[in-house]
């Protein structure tokens, strides 16, 4: 389980909450920060089928493989990077937290939690 702190802006909220399978192996790389970034694939289902969501975190990611029922909550973003065709983007998902379904308490205390700061900073 990979744990940060998600807040939230009253001037805007971008959450994201997934369930779904994880569909490709973690792949880690290292920027010329030094940090490292883990990357995978997870798809979730919706009514219209299924829908294939790239997600990244800081940090390794060994503890999620393929087939695993995973919870990640975090935000959207749109990074830009350079390529060999120039300047590409990505749309995804960075995780603040990729917590196994099987651990349903752990999901439960961290969406309950997520929920409570959005209800309190957005006064509902």
């Amino acid at each position: 389980m990979v744990t940060t702190t998600t807040t939230v802006d009253t001037e805007g909220v971008n959450l994201v909450i997934l369930v779904g399978e994880v569909t490709s192996p973690p792949v880690q790389r290292t920027l010329q920060s030094g940090e490292i970034v883990s990357s995978f694939d997870m798809a979730t289902h919706v009514e219209s089928g299924r829908i294939s969501v790239p997600v990244a975190l800081a940090g390794e990611c060994d503890t999620t493989h393929v087939g695993d029922n995973v919870c990640v909550v975090g935000y959207v973003r749109r990074r830009f990077f350079r390529s060999g065709a120039g300047v590409t983007s990505r749309t995804e998902v960075m995780a603040d937290q990729v917590i196994s379904m099987r651990r349903r308490a752990n999901v439960r205390k961290s969406v309950s939690r997520v929920i409570e700061h959005l209800s309190a900073d957005l006064e509902i």
